[in-house]
């Protein structure tokens, strides 16, 4: 039995465009091939990158497929 590879993993929201989320990896590496999510979930994301909230968007990829499951805002610095 097939059992699908799924991983789950955390980027910065960098900018909403035109329907996909533009996204950076701790290494710095853009992604900008996962689309906002429909519903409460994308309009909750849209209103907090709106307001200039940094968030981390939580993207599940399971055989071949993407999509943003989840977001939180990301810690401040103690700089």
């Amino acid at each position: 039995m097939d059992v699908p590879n799924v991983r789950r993993n955390e980027y910065q929201l960098v900018n909403i465009d035109d329907g996909f989320l533009n996204l950076m990896d701790n290494e710095g590496t853009s992604k900008d091939d996962v689309r906002l999510p429909e519903g409460d979930l994308g309009k909750q994301i849209e209103a907090g990158f709106e307001e200039g909230k940094d968030l981390l968007i939580t993207i599940i990829s399971a055989m071949g497929e993407e999509a943003a499951i989840s977001f939180k805002e990301a810690p401040k610095g103690n700089n």
